[in-house]
């Protein structure tokens, strides 16, 4: 008897294996997502730790504002659970089943979601602070709308991902609200950055001590927001570039956890604000004060919202006399 075996031709491959050929390698799609995973641990694990931090450290905070940081920290909780669930659903229920990969489970949709809400809240907080250490609603205006269009975008994208989980579909008919949502979440961020420098440079006065923070403050706010636009470009620029694989996907579940970190961060580094503005002295340069601005105490500094200076100069050091404690709020924002 003749062995024909080995004349059997490569193209003779039964159809599932020819169409689990054409699949995409797992080390950029199940790769991505375990990397992302042990990313949305490792940084859920921080916020756990940052959430115990802030009520430790915190307890002049309003009861409003430790509840909004309940609801985030159970939101977090929620996003680990689903993208731990998407991960569970690709690695082990389909296990022998490559072709689970071109379908989105609908773990990861309603994730979509949830990282929304968790998103507009952490962005209604930096929002809020800005408007109540400025005094003024144009910051608002700003950061506000973009907000809202990533909301209602992440709101969709999960929606339409549950009614058209077939990724090659979803992209060819909704890949715009993708762009849209994360574009929306990018420039949100940038504006929280621009403006809070903005108001925070018209604040220096002079004095090295004040100066000092208001340097500090603003790179705290460029590098946070910076790492979370960041993350929000790299989500855009994967699913243009390669949306035959999941590193745009493994972006869009870090980010909720990078904007949760970021604000208890600076939340938590209130105290070691306070702390370096009351090490330092405060030098005043005679030159720039005139002889009918000569306060009639030295000047002090005091954990209250009273102003630096106080005296019959206090009109005219009203500019420049930012509190230790209204300093240290803009490190919430």
């Amino acid at each position: 008897m003749n062995n024909t075996s080995s004349n059997v031709p490569v193209t003779g491959l039964p159809s599932g294996a020819a169409v689990a050929m054409s699949l995409p390698p797992l080390d950029n799609t199940l790769g991505a997502i375990l990397i992302a995973e042990i990313l949305v641990s490792m940084l859920f694990g921080m916020t756990t730790l940052q959430i115990y931090v802030y009520f430790s450290r915190n307890p002049r905070d309003s009861l409003w504002m430790k509840g909004v940081m309940i609801v985030l920290w159970i939101l977090d909780a929620l996003h680990l659970i689903l993208t731990s669930h998407t991960l569970y659903h690709y690695a082990v229920l389909n296990y022998m089943n490559p072709l689970s990969l071109t379908i989105c489970p609908w773990s990861f949709a309603v994730d979509m979601m949830f990282g929304g809400l968790n998103e507009i809240l952490v962005t209604a907080i930096f929002a809020y602070r800005i408007w109540k250490f400025s005094g003024k609603l144009w910051p608002v205006m700003l950061i506000i709308p973009p907000t809202l269009v990533g909301f209602a975008g992440a709101a969709a994208i999960g929606n339409f991902a549950l009614k058209v989980p077939i990724y090659e579909e979803f992209k060819q008919h909704y890949a715009w609200i993708w762009y849209l949502t994360f574009s929306a979440q990018s420039v949100a961020d940038i504006a929280i950055a621009a403006t809070l420098t903005a108001i925070l440079i018209k604040r220096r006065t002079g004095f090295h001590k004040t100066d000092s923070i208001i340097r500090t403050l603003i790179v705290y706010s460029i590098n946070t927001c910076a790492l979370t636009s960041s993350a929000s470009l790299a989500s855009i620029i994967t699913y243009a570039v390669m949306p035959n694989n999941f590193i745009f996907i493994a972006f869009a579940m870090v980010l909720p956890k990078l904007m949760l970190n970021s604000l208890l961060a600076l939340l938590n580094s209130r105290d070691s604000i306070r702390d370096k503005n009351r090490s330092e002295p405060l030098s005043i340069h005679l030159s720039q004060l005139t002889t009918a601005s000569v306060p009639d105490e030295p000047p002090r500094l005091s954990g209250s919202t009273r102003n630096v200076f106080e005296g019959k100069n206090e009109s005219y050091l009203s500019g420049i006399a930012i509190t230790t404690d209204k300093v240290a709020s803009v490190s919430s924002v």
